[in-house]
């Protein structure tokens, strides 16, 4: 663990591409914190009928396996941005592993 780097960090990210007629649509926001074991909870509110927190906890997940990380995290999706008709698992997913690199670029 590097003490010189700070032990929390937070990461918006979005991702909306043209796949056919329809698109592909996902934005979070994560919070990471250290902490002694991994662990996932979200505070957001999905709309009727589509919760992807497991998608976005698995690409959490997924995405610090592929960094090699040994440390732990604590992680809150914090929120999201919601597209009526390009939202879906994959976007999520997407987004939610960007997010993860990106503020683990600060705090790793």
């Amino acid at each position: 663990m590097n003490l010189r780097r700070p032990a929390y960090a937070r990461a918006t990210c979005e991702t909306h591409r043209n796949v056919g007629p329809r698109g592909v649509h996902g934005c979070v926001t994560i919070e990471f914190e250290r902490a002694t074991a991994f662990s996932f909870s979200s505070v957001v509110e999905w709309p009727a009928g589509d919760n992807y927190d497991s998608v976005v906890e698995q690409a959490v997940r997924n995405a610090l396996e592929s960094l090699r990380l040994q440390m732990a995290f604590s992680c809150r999706l914090l929120a999201i941005e919601w597209h009526d008709i390009d939202s879906c698992a994959a976007g999520f997913a997407f987004a939610a592993a960007h997010a993860t690199r990106v503020a683990l670029e600060e705090i790793a």
